[in-house]
C-alpha cells in the first residue's frame, strides 16, 4: 500500500506555503491565534517533523505544519496517526467505566482476573492490584524481563498472551508494590488482557463499545479498514527516516499501537476538558482524579491520566511515542480548554501542547551543539545498563554521536558542556561520569524531573 504522503493532501494543499509550511483551518489565520506559536516552536525543533495541532476553548483552531524544508504538511484532520501511549489513557477510561458499573474494584488483586493458575509477581507476599497497575506503581519493570523482539523496529508484534504470562512468571519485583512510581508498558499489557478476559470479548471491541463509540471517536482503531489504511501518516524515526508502524496483539494493545485522527483526538480533548457533555462525563471525572504520585515531580497519576500541578496550574495529560511518532493531549477542566499535538516523527512536541494551554509553561528553545572531535566521541561509545532488559547503546554514526535504548529508535546527541549532552528531538539530557582514571564509566539521564543513572557495561 502506498504511503499516505503519496495518496492524499489535506487542507494545506490549497494554502500558500510559509517559511515553516503552516496551514491553518478555516477558524485560524497564519498570523493570528496559535499560528505564531506553532511557527516559533517548529523553528526551535532539533529534527524535521510535520505536526497536526488542535486547541479547544472559547474557539477551536486546527493547524497542520512542517519544519522548514519539508514543504506543505501532507495531511489534514482525518489523517491517521499512531497515538502510542495515549492509548493508556483510553485504557484508564475503560477501567474507570468498569469500576463505576461495579464490574471490578480498583483494589481487587490482579490474580482475580488473570489466566487461571498463572504464576504472578509479588513482593514480600503482597500481590499487585488493579490500582497499582493503572497508577504505574505496580513495581513492574518498564518492559517484560527477557524482552527480545524479533524486529526491534516493530517490537511488540510477536509478543502475545503466552509470552506475557511467561514473563510475569519470571518477574522478580525490586521494590514494594504501590509505594514508588515506575512507568511500565508491561503493566498495561497485562491490564488490557485482564479487562478483555473479564469482559469476555476482545479488547478492541470492548474499548470501542465502552469508550470510543460514546465519545463519537469512530476513526480511532487498532485494526484499520481499507479506507483508513489510505489515510495512514508515515511514521519517521530520527532524524527523519520512514519506518514501520507498531503492531500489538489485540488483547495486549492497551499500552499503545492504536491509531487516531486529529478530528477524533479533538473529540476526546473536548470531553476531557468538559467543553462538551458526553455519556462518559462521570467516568472521565473519576479517571482524571489523581490517586498516587507520578515519576515526574509536580505530577500525580489517576486512571492512567497524569495531573501536572504548579501554583494555580492544574493540567491533565498523557503523551505517546512509538518508533516513528509522538503525540500529546492535555486538558484543563477548570478553563474547559485542551490541546492536541500529533507528530509524524519521533520528535516530542509535548511542551507545545502544554504552552498552548498555559503560556506560563515555556516551550523548548533551539540548542546549539559544541564541536566534538572523533577521539572525544569514541570515549562515550559503549553500553549502559539501566535494568536487565533496558540498555542504552551509545555509538558513532559518521560524525554523529547517537544513542539507542532497548526497544526504541536512535537519538542523536549534541554536546553542550564537558561530558554533558542534550538529545535532539527528545526533552532529555545526558551526563557521562568518569572514574579516577578519567575513563567514562557511567551515564545519568535527566528527563521529566527524574535522574536515572546506569553503569557502563564491560
Amino acid at each position: 500500500m502506498a504511503p499516505m504522503n503519496a495518496l492524499m493532501r489535506g487542507p494545506c494543499a490549497t494554502c500558500a506555503a510559509l517559511a515553516l509550511s503552516i496551514c491553518a483551518a478555516a477558524e485560524s489565520t497564519y498570523e493570528s491565534g496559535i499560528g505564531p506559536i506553532v511557527r516559533e516552536r517548529l523553528d526551535a525543533s532539533e529534527s524535521p517533523a510535520c505536526i497536526a495541532v488542535g486547541v479547544v476553548g472559547a474557539a477551536k483552531e486546527e493547524i497542520f505544519a512542517c519544519t522548514s524544508g519539508l514543504g506543505e504538511a501532507p495531511f489534514g484532520r482525518d489523517a491517521s496517526f499512531e497515538i502510542g501511549s495515549i492509548t493508556k489513557g483510553l485504557t484508564g477510561l475503560l477501567l474507570a467505566d468498569m469500576v463505576r458499573r461495579g464490574e471490578v474494584s480498583l483494589d481487587d488483586p490482579a490474580s482475580k482476573y488473570s489466566r487461571p493458575g498463572a504464576k504472578l509477581p509479588a513482593f514480600e507476599g503482597n500481590g499487585i492490584t488493579l490500582r497499582d497497575i493503572v497508577t504505574q506503581t505496580s513495581g513492574l519493570p518498564r518492559l517484560p524481563p527477557g524482552f527480545k523482539p524479533a524486529n526491534p523496529r516493530n517490537p511488540y508484534a510477536d509478543f502475545d498472551a503466552d509470552a506475557l504470562y511467561a514473563a510475569l512468571a519470571r518477574t522478580e519485583l525490586a521494590r514494594p508494590i504501590g509505594k514508588t512510581a515506575g512507568y511500565s508498558n508491561f503493566g498495561f499489557m497485562w491490564l488490557s488482557e485482564m479487562l478483555a478476559r473479564h469482559a469476555g470479548k476482545p479488547f478492541d471491541a470492548l474499548l470501542k463499545e465502552r469508550i470510543l463509540d460514546p465519545l463519537g471517536m469512530t476513526d480511532t482503531t487498532l485494526v484499520r479498514s481499507d479506507d483508513q489504511g489510505k489515510r495512514i501518516v508515515t511514521p519517521h524515526s530520527l532524524p527523519y527516516e520512514p519506518t514501520v508502524p507498531w503492531e500489538i496483539p489485540v488483547n495486549l494493545s492497551g499500552l499503545g499501537s492504536w491509531r487516531s485522527t486529529l478530528a477524533d483526538m479533538m473529540k476526546l480533548a473536548s470531553a476531557l476538558s468538559g467543553r462538551t457533555d458526553t455519556p462518559l462525563k462521570d467516568t472521565i471525572a473519576l479517571a482524571l482524579e489523581p490517586m498516587r504520585p507520578a515519576e515526574m515531580s509536580s505530577n500525580e497519576t489517576g486512571y492512567g491520566w497524569v495531573t501536572f500541578s504548579r501554583a494555580d496550574i492544574r493540567i491533565r495529560w498523557h503523551n505517546g511515542g512509538t518508533g516513528g511518532s509522538r503525540s500529546m493531549i492535555a486538558a484543563d477542566p477548570r478553563t474547559k480548554s485542551a490541546a492536541v499535538v500529533l507528530v509524524d516523527s519521533a520528535v516530542s512536541f509535548d511542551d507545545l501542547a502544554m504552552h498552548l494551554l498555559e503560556p506560563a509553561l515555556p516551550m523548548a528553545r533551539k540548542r546549539v551543539a559544541l564541536p566534538t572531535d572523533p577521539a572525544l566521541r569514541e570515549q562515550y561509545v559503549g553500553r549502559y545498563q539501566f535494568a536487565p532488559s533496558r540498555i542504552l547503546e551509545v555509538f558513532v554514526d559518521g560524525e554523529r554521536l547517537v544513542t539507542r535504548m532497548t526497544g526504541q529508535g536512535p537519538i542523536e546527541l549534541g554536546r553542550e558542556g564537558p561530558d554533558a549532552f542534550f538529545t535532539r528531538g527528545v526533552d532529555a539530557t545526558l551526563e557521562f561520569h568518569r572514574n579516577a582514571d578519567r575513563a567514562v564509566d557511567a551515564v545519568t539521564i535527566r528527563q521529566n524531573g527524574r535522574d536515572s543513572r546506569a553503569p557502563r557495561m564491560p
